[in-house]
């Protein structure tokens, strides 16, 4: 999530506008709060380094009686290099890695690991991440902005919906442009805390000859706040119908649940260390 111009301006941001915004008690309007966000992003990206996660992944189709045709499911142990995360699978459909599997999964998080403790690499993928927030930001409208507490915290709460100006070319702008909801920004650190939004119109794939996302695609996305204020993703779902060439899904569910969260390294000669015990371990979403 995209560097742009004026990098270490927009990280000094977050305090002093935010500090000047509570004294004064205004709602930052939507071009204030885009370079905000990426700003807080950026800030928050800084200590993902010290995190290690177990995420556990569970895709489900269904068939249209809405009994469940096929349910997939995997373990990983998720933790950053440069802040870039990367994923270290540990089992899949509740069983173990073979001896055979667990050696060739190595050699993946080996090469990733080496691959993104190259700062130039690992610049690179912010970039791209960084451009995905911002064309989303684009894309949206951010309405109705209003104050509430949530967990003690002072958190902005907005209304999304589809900027009607904005012209999509690619399928994720599409995408982007199609959801409406509710974003809970986190006030101090201008972080998103939650998203909840559905597609509100069809989405298709070359006119819908190659694949549709249908109106109603729900996603949820929640994150947790750490002691440290570093911020990990707890929880992303979704569920809708799609369609892909001639075959029809009538509804699909996927959700990525985010635990056990504790203080992590990667060693010098990098190999995934050991995942070291910390009073950070098992905090409850906030």
């Amino acid at each position: 999530m995209r560097v742009i111009s004026g990098a270490l301006l927009l990280a000094a941001l977050p305090s002093a506008v935010l500090a000047k915004r509570v004294e004064t008690g205004n709602l930052p309007n939507a071009q204030q709060l885009k370079p905000l966000v990426l700003a807080g992003l950026r800030h928050s990206k800084k200590n993902l380094e010290n995190y290690s996660c177990l995420v556990r992944t569970e895709s489900q189709e269904f068939r249209s009686d809405g009994s469940v045709k096929k349910t997939e499911t995997k373990l990983e142990e998720r933790f950053y290099v440069n802040g870039v995360p990367i994923g270290h699978l540990l089992s899949k459909e509740g069983r173990q890695l073979s001896a055979v599997e667990a050696k060739k999964e190595q050699g993946r998080v080996d090469y990733e690991v080496k691959k993104y403790s190259n700062a130039k690499e690992a610049a690179k993928r912010h970039e791209e991440g960084e451009q995905q927030v911002e064309m989303f930001l684009r894309a949206q409208r951010l309405l109705n902005g209003r104050r509430v507490m949530r967990d003690g915290r002072s958190t902005l709460l907005y209304d999304l919906e589809g900027d009607p100006n904005f012209r999509p070319k690619k399928i994720e702008e599409r995408f982007a442009q199609a959801l409406s909801g509710k974003l809970w920004l986190d006030e101090h650190s201008s972080m998103p805390v939650e998203m909840r939004a559905d597609t509100a119109k069809d989405i298709k794939i070359g006119g819908g000859l190659i694949a549709s996302l249908h109106k109603g695609f729900q996603l949820h996305l929640l994150l947790q706040r750490q002691p440290d204020d570093t911020w990990l993703v707890k929880r992303v779902e979704g569920n809708g119908e799609a369609r892909a060439a001639l075959f029809l899904h009538p509804r699909f569910h996927f959700k990525e649940e985010i635990s056990d969260c504790h203080l992590f390294s990667v060693q010098t000669e990098q190999k995934i260390a050991n995942p070291m015990p910390s009073e950070n371990r098992n905090q409850q979403p906030q």
